[in-house]
């Protein structure tokens, strides 16, 4: 974006709080902390929104750009369940307002009690039981998932170990709302013995195992492991050396040019995640194995989370020696002003995400280099005769320390 076509509202001084979110919950300021700030903008997939404190953000002019927006009339005291909440024949949610931000195992007995609550915003899911009064869910907002009567509900993800070792249970059928890591195959013949009869929403196992124990778990998604492969959660540089010829990544995968001996020496390696590489190192990997998706990198990768300065001196030594970088830059980026075009040659490629501040005359050398911007980029001196603002205030807007409050998350909740 060209520092011409900046937005004022966005760079003067007034303070700002800005939600970039998934699902924006606001119905209840408590503490009045939106009286802190002098514009307020929330930007998400799906929002809810009391009426109370919609007429306090259309009385301080702010704006919800939302893929859906409800506004709801909020009656009753608004109170929070604590994570793992259950609601059963002893709860009482009689003339309250609900929030949780987790899970909710509702049992037979508590659906009545459900039914009873001014309202329920679920931000994980309900489940219920599938004889259950559909009715009593009317006032729920959220996802909602039915479970066998005559099942033993647990709720997450767990391993068969976990299951055979824990408390024992005098249900046959245990029903699982994540997913079922079985791997070992001594706990596959226990729960046999025991004649238990296993669902879960994801299976993950290996292909061998799956085809001998196919009938012991009911389940409509199944990611199976070559058998021979060693598991891994997750691979970072310097850890391929850990493992033995044959990989499955369970995660992510980022590596280094100096792990290419390494990789070189691997069998086969299959990534069920995001492979970050080395561009040196693509054609090898891709010999080797595969991966959901990748990123591709040249040279060193350096990621900038906040604020990081830039000199000639420190790239013009860069460029001399041959080195390439790749910025991935989360803040500010401030190249001093001594920096010239020529110094860009040792940068591959930037991507951003909030404000990268250059010296006009090395600017377009760079811009050709953008490989994703979200934000602004131009001379930090031409910014401040447009906006009042010194380079000090500039970085201290991208990086949050200027009295503006960001928040960057799934969901954000204002109850």
């Amino acid at each position: 974006m060209n520092e011409e076509k900046l937005n004022g509202e966005k760079l003067n001084m007034k303070k700002q709080l800005t939600v970039n979110s998934g699902l924006a919950c606001l119905l209840k300021d408590r503490q009045g902390i939106l009286d802190n700030y002098d514009r307020v903008m929330i930007n998400c997939g799906s929002a809810i929104v009391s009426a109370e404190i919609n007429a306090k953000l259309t009385a301080r002019g702010g704006s919800i750009n939302a893929g859906s927006l409800q506004i709801k009339d909020i009656k009753g005291e608004i109170i929070q369940l604590d994570k793992g909440a259950v609601i059963d024949g002893n709860s009482n949610l009689k003339d309250l307002f609900v929030i949780s931000m987790d899970r909710i195992l509702v049992t037979k007995e508590g659906m009545m009690k459900l039914g009873e609550a001014e309202g329920l915003i679920v931000l994980g899911a309900v489940y219920y039981p599938e004889t259950g009064d559909m009715a009593c869910l009317a006032k729920v907002s959220g996802e909602k998932y039915a479970y066998p009567d005559d099942a033993e509900v647990i709720l997450g993800d767990r391993t068969l170990e976990d299951l055979i070792t824990g408390p024992k249970t005098e249900k046959k059928h245990i029903w699982i709302s994540g997913r079922l890591t079985a791997l070992d195959k001594k706990a596959l013949e226990t729960a046999s013995s025991r004649g238990l009869r296993i669902s879960c929403q994801k299976l993950f196992t290996y292909e061998g195992l799956n085809e001998q124990y196919a009938d012991l778990i009911d389940c409509p998604k199944r990611t199976l492991v070559p058998d021979g492969y060693e598991i891994a959660g997750k691979i970072g540089p310097g850890d391929l050396p850990l493992y033995g010829s044959k990989i499955y990544v369970d995660g992510k995968f980022s590596m280094e040019e100096k792990d290419i001996p390494a990789l070189q020496e691997i069998g086969s390696i299959m990534v069920k995640g995001k492979a970050t590489l080395p561009a040196a190192a693509v054609k090898i990997f891709r010999n080797k194995g595969k991966a959901d998706e990748y990123f591709v990198y040249e040279g060193r990768l350096a990621e900038v989370n906040g604020f990081e300065q830039l000199s000639h001196a420190m790239l013009d030594a860069a460029v001399k020696s041959g080195e390439k970088i790749t910025y991935l830059v989360n803040g500010c980026l401030l190249f001093d002003n001594d920096v010239i075009a020529q110094d860009m040659e040792c940068i591959a490629s930037v991507s951003y995400n909030g404000s990268i501040l250059i010296p006009a005359g090395a600017k377009a050398a760079l811009a050709s280099k953008v490989k994703k911007g979200s934000g602004f980029m131009g001379d930090p001196e031409k910014i401040s005769e447009l906006t009042g603002l010194s380079i000090k205030e500039l970085i201290g807007k991208a990086t949050g320390e200027s009295g503006d409050s960001t928040f960057n998350m799934g969901t954000y909740i204002l109850a």
